[in-house]
């Protein structure tokens, strides 16, 4: 079985990785089949068995119906069922209200049966053709809004996870969180919300990890054992149906 996960930018592309060989027992498989021909986008494969798994980052939220669409059309032009990719999840950021109703419509827009995606929920997808004929073929979809109880990104539900499991981690998190609000009162540098999210999640560690503040946020990321916060496991478990 061939899968794909397609998420929004670097911080997801480096956890997906790591939970995807820590927490489901996949192996980085050093190649690239598939690259979706847009700017800033990257992709890396995973094998387990006879799996074949791919993960791409489209390089920003407003890639992520491009990169689907990708994904679509070389489903279209496969010439084998095994070629295709039978199951594609989509893993975003709930930046804004609105921004789920935004990705679903995206996405159904792609698709022949309009108005079936939804948050958290596998939705069996077929395609049109160019000759506007139905396909023989279905795809599964699993699209992920993260955080699912709040606007925010994937730091904000990272750190949210870390607070549920550790209640002295929990008032760190509240103590830097305050201070990042604070911190630039003019948004001289902290310009738009976005940055704040991921200042909050930075000032977090730059106390966890003192030694290592200085280190790629991606190398931060690989050396905290997500795998073992339930929060985690509980919003990614239908990864496991993957391979």
């Amino acid at each position: 079985m061939k899968s794909i996960i397609i998420c929004e930018g670097d911080t997801d592309f480096t956890l997906l990785q790591y939970f995807m060989i820590k927490a489901n027992g996949w192996e980085d498989a050093r190649k690239v089949s598939f690259k979706p021909d847009i700017s800033d986008s990257i992709s890396r494969d995973f094998c387990k068995g006879s799996n074949l798994l791919t993960i791409v980052s489209a390089g920003g939220c407003a890639n992520i119906k491009s990169v689907f669409s990708a994904v679509a059309r070389y489903n279209q032009n496969a010439v084998f069922d095994s070629e295709r990719y039978s199951k594609i999840v989509v893993v975003t950021d709930n930046d804004e209200k609105g921004t789920e109703l935004k990705i679903v419509s995206d996405l159904n827009s792609i698709s022949e049966n309009n108005g079936e995606v939804c948050n958290r929920k596998w939705t069996k997808l077929s395609y049109i053709d160019e000759t506007s004929n139905k396909l023989a073929f279905s795809t599964d979809v699993l699209l992920l809004v993260i955080p699912f109880d709040e606007n925010g990104a994937l730091e904000t539900f990272l750190l949210n996870s870390v607070s549920k499991q550790d209640a002295y981690d929990a008032e760190i998190i509240r103590k830097g969180n305050a201070f990042v609000e604070n911190a630039d009162p003019s948004s001289k540098y902290l310009i738009h919300r976005g940055l704040k999210t991921k200042a909050k999640f930075d000032v977090y560690f730059s106390i966890r990890t003192p030694a290592k503040q200085f280190r790629m946020r991606q190398d931060i990321l690989r050396n905290v054992p997500w795998e073992e916060y339930e929060n985690v496991r509980d919003v990614f478990k239908e990864l496991q149906k993957l391979g």
